[in-house]
């Protein structure tokens, strides 16, 4: 049976519709950037090369880069990607023990840093205002300029409060995984305090309390007495953000030279059960107080610093009982 004129234009139709479909179903698959991972360059592209940078605790609050990736669109190498994660006290309701903001930061050939979000839980107050900020702040910023972003207030204008703890952990996590990108990190604090190849041990005649915990002798390459280290450990009550948490610990390590006087102060972060990112920051600054001070100067120094450590009181007041353990275990 002959087809009709009007049934071969039909079909010729039909056939048309079917490829231009089957084209554009290809270009939205291939081309359109749907995933957080695409947006970060604007186009659809492959991540390759995945090898891990740091571990998640499995309690408490944290901020890592997880793992670090390489973007590719075709054989063209786009960047480098880094996962990271921060778990902290700011939920986005009762349903959820932590808050968590989960990140992708990307580094390409010419030091742009360009920022996606995967995953957003914190107070629904600051949601918006940390969106604004990551998406106005980090897409082609060059690296070296990360360091010099301000503080930034993320509270809805109705909240009636500030928020600057999450901002500014983002901010910390991202300056960390370019650190990392550029190996400008020193993993070992004590090689800034001591310098290369000095050597630490235990103080075998040193007696632990509650809360000094642990004496080492410091010496250099020469068997040249540097100084010294106290471990001081203890839990507290801290203030998360929404209730006050209790039962955390906090580590500090208080080096000395060989003049009594304090070299630096270390707050290991795999140690430190308290609210990580900004406000630990706060408590760096104040305990940094301590530095080129003896013993017998610790209380009025820190009396000083009190502004430094606003809206962290419960850590303040741990520190605290932790530099008194200290000053009774030196006297």
């Amino acid at each position: 049976m002959r087809m009709n004129k009007q049934n071969l234009w039909l079909l010729i139709n039909t056939g048309i519709i079917l490829v231009l479909t089957a084209i554009f179903l290809v270009l939205n698959t291939t081309s359109i950037p749907k995933e957080p991972k695409d947006f970060l360059f604007g186009k659809v592209i492959e991540l390759r090369n995945q090898t891990d940078v740091e571990r998640a605790p499995l309690t408490g609050s944290y901020a890592i880069v997880d793992y670090k990736e390489e973007a590719y669109s075709g054989d063209t190498f786009l960047g480098t990607v880094y996962n990271v994660k921060i778990r902290n006290g700011y939920t986005l309701s009762e349903d959820y023990e932590f808050g968590f903001i989960e990140l992708l930061v990307a580094i390409d050939p010419a030091g742009k840093v360009f920022v996606q979000v995967v995953e957003l839980n914190q107070s629904d107050w600051t949601v918006k205002g940390i969106q604004a900020y990551i998406y106005d702040t980090y897409q082609g910023i060059a690296y070296g300029n990360v360091s010099g972003i301000p503080s930034y207030d993320a509270a809805d204008i109705t909240a009636g409060v500030t928020a600057t703890d999450s901002t500014g952990a983002i901010k910390d996590i991202i300056q960390k995984a370019i650190d990392i990108h550029y190996d400008l990190i020193v993993d070992d604090p004590f090689v800034t305090i001591y310098g290369e190849g000095y050597v630490m041990t235990n103080d075998e005649t040193f007696v632990a309390t509650t809360y000094v915990v642990k004496r080492e002798i410091v010496k250099n390459a020469s068997n040249v007495d540097l100084g010294y280290v106290y471990t001081l450990t203890g839990a507290g009550d801290y203030d998360n953000g929404q209730e006050v948490v209790s039962g955390h610990t906090v580590t500090l390590q208080v080096a000395f030279n060989a003049d009594d006087e304090v070299l630096g102060v270390v707050i290991p972060e795999e140690l430190y059960g308290h609210t990580y990112g900004t406000r630990s920051a706060k408590i760096q600054s104040y305990l940094d107080l301590l530095v080129g001070k003896t013993v017998s100067e610790f209380v009025t120094t820190l009396n000083g610093g009190a502004d430094l450590v606003a809206n962290v009181t419960g850590t303040k007041d741990l520190v605290d009982i932790l530099i008194d353990a200290l000053i009774q275990e030196v006297n």
